[in-house]
């Protein structure tokens, strides 16, 4: 999402103003405009006395809406609001019990008026949404295409004049000075302090060390491994060591992006180790991880941070508080040394990826990239296919609720070379 500055009053104009009689050899769509676009019409104006960005102006809206934060930010007080039992439809198409309703003026260079707005508690990217009441009352007609609102204002007429890079300026701003929280090289990253978190092996003392015999790898994996060597070696992480009592070989894999990841093969010494509850490899890695995301971001987790291992998403609920939240966990991560892979980081995003799943403003959805293979299952047409299905399910019956029920007219079919029948039972159970 993109992110803007917080509820207050600032120095600079609200809006441009210009002589409606003025002429101009620039086409008016092309002025001080990137063209093409699909900007929406946000302006920022005065309400209250408080000049309020991100101010949305929709032509299909029939009421004026405000989101609460925005309420509390203008220092309103929940008595001020008046009942309002209309229910409003979303832009989702689901019904909303408004919070109520308050009288406020908003102001639009000399011109002043009363506007009756709806307190919403939904998702809401803009703090206030101005329709078609405020622009019938003004006499104005707003344009997407130019971003702009022209309205009478005595014997003249003036402009409001959207903002089409406010938003892209203040994100871009916020990123250049917090440029060095990113580590454009993993092995330039400075290290989280030791004192903050230390992982340590807890190895049972009664295992006899193993050295594994070494294997021998293509000339394009040992080039690879070469070359991870010695870039963990000058950050610091490795060392060499003349009498290991473990050794272990490495193991290379090819990432999605094309390169190649180094792995070691830690089968022996995770049989030395006490076993984990969890069946994931490296899993005392992983929760030490854990841990340590949950220690630096404990007071933030849930409110505007989501974390698992070294996934990070912030979240804000409403835009203008977006670079807020960022700079909060900028904030953290800098005191801790931590770093941020820029080939990885996305932003100003309203929807997205992450831990394989669809996430949304209004909802949590599976990937569909990640059942594919299941979505395009075809039936099975003999007792071999019936097998392959059955195995599928047996691998995922923890995933699949009360699995035998539904799998019984399927292991009935396994010995039935002969008379095979795909019945209206198989089919609903499939």
């Amino acid at each position: 999402m993109a992110a803007l500055g917080r509820i207050g009053t600032y120095s600079f104009e609200v809006m441009s103003v210009s002589s409606s009689h003025t002429e101009d050899p620039i086409p008016e769509p092309k002025r001080g405009k990137m063209q093409p676009h699909d900007d929406a019409l946000v302006v920022t104006l005065r309400i209250g006395s408080y000049d309020v960005r991100r101010v949305l102006v929709d032509q299909g809206s029939g009421v004026e809406i405000m989101h609460p934060n925005l309420y509390n930010g203008l220092k309103l007080k929940p008595e001020d609001l008046v009942s309002y039992d209309s229910l409003l439809v979303g832009f989702d198409g689901k019904t909303i019990i408004p919070k109520g309703m308050i009288r406020l003026l908003v102001q639009v260079g000399s011109e002043v008026m009363e506007v009756n707005f709806i307190v919403v508690d939904a998702y809401l990217p803009y703090t206030v949404i101005l329709a078609r009441p405020w622009l019938h009352a003004m006499g104005a007609v707003s344009s997407t295409l130019h971003l702009k609102v022209k309205y009478p204002s005595g014997d003249h007429v003036e402009e409001l004049i959207g903002s089409q890079t406010m938003e892209r300026e203040e994100l871009l701003a916020f990123l250049r000075r917090n440029v060095d929280v990113f580590a454009w090289n993993a092995y330039e990253t400075p290290g989280v302090d030791l004192n903050f978190i230390c992982h340590h092996l807890n190895v049972n003392p009664t295992i006899i060390p193993k050295k594994q015999l070494p294997w021998h790898s293509s000339k394009e994996y040992e080039e690879a491994i070469k070359e991870e060597v010695v870039k963990l070696k000058c950050a610091g992480a490795i060392k060499k060591v003349f009498y290991p009592a473990w050794l272990t070989n490495t193991v290379v894999v090819k990432k999605k992006s094309g390169k190649w990841r180094v792995c070691v093969d830690f089968t022996d010494l995770n049989k030395a180790c006490p076993k984990d509850p969890f069946p994931i490899s490296r899993i005392d890695q992983l929760v030490d991880a854990t841990r340590m995301m949950t220690r630096m971001f404990e007071s933030q987790l849930g409110n505007n941070i989501e974390v698992y291992i070294d996934d990070m998403v912030v979240k804000s609920k409403v835009v203008f508080e977006h670079l807020s939240d960022l700079g909060n966990v900028f904030e953290v991560l800098w005191r801790h040394k931590l770093r941020l892979n820029a080939s990885k980081c996305s932003f100003v995003v309203s929807s997205g990826k992450f831990l394989g799943y669809m996430v949304t403003h209004c909802e949590i959805e599976v990937n569909p990239d990640q059942i594919k293979v299941i979505s395009d299952l075809q039936p099975p047409w003999n007792p071999k296919e019936v097998q392959k299905l059955t195995g599928m399910t047996v691998a995922l019956n923890r995933f699949i609720s009360q699995s035998t029920n539904k799998c019984r007219p399927f292991f009935q079919l396994l010995h039935k070379w002969k008379g095979f029948e795909w019945n209206e039972e198989r089919a609903l159970g499939f």
